[in-house]
């Protein structure tokens, strides 16, 4: 009985604390929208004053009841719950009423003074701002007895960015929690009788002091066990039987589930004050929200805004918020989006007709805060569940080939509208057969996975990673350009050549891939055509030796004969040979020569053998200054920028002066990262 009355009290401390939250996020809007929401009093009363010396027109009417429905629906989000329901039943009596006779008109006076009453007075005052917490990575609580499985499960959570913790007895899990608090706690309910029960330890974390989100992993699976686990409080209840993998994926999406504060959020409704409104409850927990009060603005703004969540006002000039609604599940790219009404309207007709066009949920006006965060997050969690299982490839874990095609073809969309560029990188592991033909299909399984991993954590938030299936991965880079994307490819392309695999044999073996990158719009309007186009660029990088990226429209010979890329006269293989596998890997077409004199006899004359764009000269030889002078005199067929390298003493007095050609000049040992950015930059002179 204490505990029930101990659980009561809780609950009640936790709604008091929403109130004072929802209060405390409307209050300030009190100031800016003080002035509009008396003139809409204003407006009531005129049409009350009317109403009681007899000439109410209809017009009058009308505009009193749309300001008192306005009334109704923002008062209490400014800390006027009473005003909103004294401004809804003057609404429904400015609508009912045909025509008013004296008592009528007596009370709606008297409500129209009682509101005026209530908005004069003070709002409700806001408790001073919480503390913000802030949590550091992912920390997950493995309670098991089984070592082995601990540790699986604690590899497995590596792999997926979750830091892991074993337990193996009930008493190490208590002493760890003594000081740490994880972010989630991995529960084997089956332990030795001198141990102690798991269900009386779930107990003990669900509903201790501070309790902890705990998710089940047990032998048993029984239907009583499950109602038990259920009962006490636990989050989830697992099988042992699944694989690692899933049992983290399992973690993981709780996990997701926890940040849905960072969830994009649309509002429709020509109530600035309601938007405001909403602004401030859903910024309070971190929402990313887009207000927008013209519904003729609705379908661009959507397309921006690409929201988790579409929250509509029922009445709205031009465009109900019924219309755009059924508007919404026209379309196939929209039709699954969460769509919550807020409307005044809570009649069964109403409440029928919302639903009856497709939407989820809906909030009565006057909007209560509490209420309408509860009604937001079921509907966000509901959503994020939905597209964990339909938009995730169940073996990477990143975006499957459907959602990657409806994210790409909304950048294009973008990209199309302002003008911006977008990348599309096409990615196919080479010999990835031979991996799983020699080491098997579980070393081809790691393999894959963390190719999803290393190209996740290489690219940017807003770019889409997927996997298309098999060994071929898709990125595509929306506002980059496609030697921005080589780039960046080949800097992935060169960190995970140096990854070392084992079978479960223990054998080591490496991997690599091969990628074309397209852009629009330069290669294609469309995902098909840049599909097209980087897989031509592909092909070409695996005819020509795997383990490189290629941009489209690349040709092995050049634009015409006779025409690289990059020339290299260096005498150094070491340097040489690093310096030409980063340039073969990023696709650019290179001729290395080891003595300055041929390289001079090649390069120059009025007709040469050959031509360069880059000149990569080492200074230290003789030669080097004929080769930068000949590239200084503008006479040349084609102009070419020379960048030169020699050792530190030299630079001072080094043979070649810059005044004699040099594009640019380093210093030995030349680092080839920076290196390559110079070439970039004589490319772009």
């Amino acid at each position: 009985m204490e505990q029930g009355i101990s659980q009561d009290f809780s609950n009640a401390n936790k709604a008091a604390e929403a109130s004072h939250e929802a209060a405390q996020a409307a209050n300030p809007l009190w100031e800016r929208f003080k002035d509009a929401t008396m003139e809409r009093l204003e407006t009531v009363e005129r049409a009350v004053r009317s109403l009681l010396e007899a000439n109410l027109d209809e017009e009058t009417r009308r505009e009193a009841e749309r300001e008192a429905h306005k009334l109704a629906g923002s008062a209490a989000v400014f800390g006027f719950a009473k005003s909103s329901s004294i401004a809804r039943e003057i609404e429904l009596t400015l609508r009912s009423m045909s025509p008013a006779g004296p008592e009528q008109a007596r009370r709606i006076s008297e409500m129209a003074s009682a509101l005026r009453r209530e908005l004069e007075g003070p709002p409700l005052a806001p408790p001073p701002p919480a503390a913000a917490l802030t949590d550091d990575s992912p920390l997950l609580l493995i309670v098991d007895d089984d070592p082995e499985l601990a540790q699986r499960l604690t590899m497995e959570a590596a792999a997926k960015g979750i830091r892991a913790v074993g337990a193996h007895a009930l008493a190490d899990a208590r002493s760890f929690l003594s000081r740490e608090r994880p972010d989630v706690v991995l529960l084997d309910l089956s332990f030795p009788e001198d141990q102690g029960s798991g269900f009386t330890f779930l107990k003990e974390l669900v509903r201790g002091e501070t309790p902890l989100p705990v998710m089940v992993l047990t032998a048993s699976d029984t239907f009583l066990d499950r109602v038990e686990v259920a009962r006490l409080g636990g989050r989830s209840f697992l099988p042992k039987s699944l694989p690692a993998a899933q049992i983290l994926d399992h973690v993981c999406f709780f996990l997701a589930q926890r940040q849905l504060s960072e969830a994009r959020i649309l509002a429709v409704d020509d109530d600035p004050a309601i938007l405001a409104a909403l602004q401030g409850l859903l910024d309070s927990k971190g929402y990313l929200i887009t207000t927008l009060e013209d519904p003729l603005r609705f379908w661009e703004t959507l397309e921006e805004a690409a929201p988790d969540l579409l929250i509509l006002d029922m009445d709205m000039p031009h465009i109900s918020g019924v219309e755009l609604c059924r508007t919404v599940r026209n379309d196939a790219r929209w039709c699954m989006l969460p769509v919550l009404f807020l409307t005044a309207n809570t009649d069964a007709a109403a409440v029928q007709r919302v639903f009856a066009a497709g939407a989820d949920d809906f909030v009565g006006k006057p909007m209560i805060g509490p209420e309408l965060m509860a009604r937001v997050a079921n509907r966000l969690e509901r959503m994020q569940l939905y597209r964990s299982r339909a938009d995730t490839d169940d073996l990477t874990g990143i975006a499957n080939r459907r959602k990657s095609s409806e994210v790409l073809n909304n950048y294009l969309r973008l990209a199309r509208r302002h003008g911006q560029p977008l990348s599309l990188a096409l990615i196919d592991l080479d010999y990835f057969k031979q991996v799983n033909d020699r080491h098997g299909h579980a070393a081809g399984d790691v393999v894959l996975r963390r190719v999803g991993q290393v190209l996740k954590q290489s690219f940017r938030s807003e770019d889409i990673v997927t996997r298309w299936g098999g060994e071929e991965f898709v990125v595509g880079m929306y506002t980059m350009r496609r030697n921005d994307g080589v780039q960046r490819l080949a800097d992935v392309l060169e960190t995970f050549r140096t990854e070392e695999f084992k079978d479960s044999e223990g054998r080591p073996f490496h991997i690599t891939f091969s990628s074309g990158v397209a852009q629009y719009p330069d290669d294609g309007a469309d995902l098909h055509s840049l599909y097209l186009a980087a897989d031509k660029a592909l092909y070409s990088a695996k005819r020509f030796g795997r383990n490189r990226v290629i941009p489209s429209g690349w040709n092995p010979a050049g634009d015409e004969a006779g025409i690289v890329d990059v020339v290299l006269v260096d005498d150094d293989n070491t340097a040489s040979d690093q310096i030409l596998q980063a340039l073969e890997t990023r696709g650019y077409r290179a001729e290395r020569f080891q003595d300055g004199q041929e390289a001079l006899r090649k390069l120059g004359g009025s007709d040469p053998y050959l031509q360069t764009r880059v000149l990569l000269l080492d200074g230290d030889f003789s030669g080097a200054a004929g080769l930068a002078d000949l590239f200084a005199r503008n006479s040349r067929p084609m102009r070419t920028r020379v960048i030169l390298y020699n050792s530190p003493s030299e630079r001072r007095e080094g043979p070649v002066p810059v005044e004699a050609g040099v594009f640019d000049y380093l210093t030995k040992p030349v680092s080839v990262p920076v290196l390559l950015q110079r070439i970039r930059r004589a490319f772009d002179a």
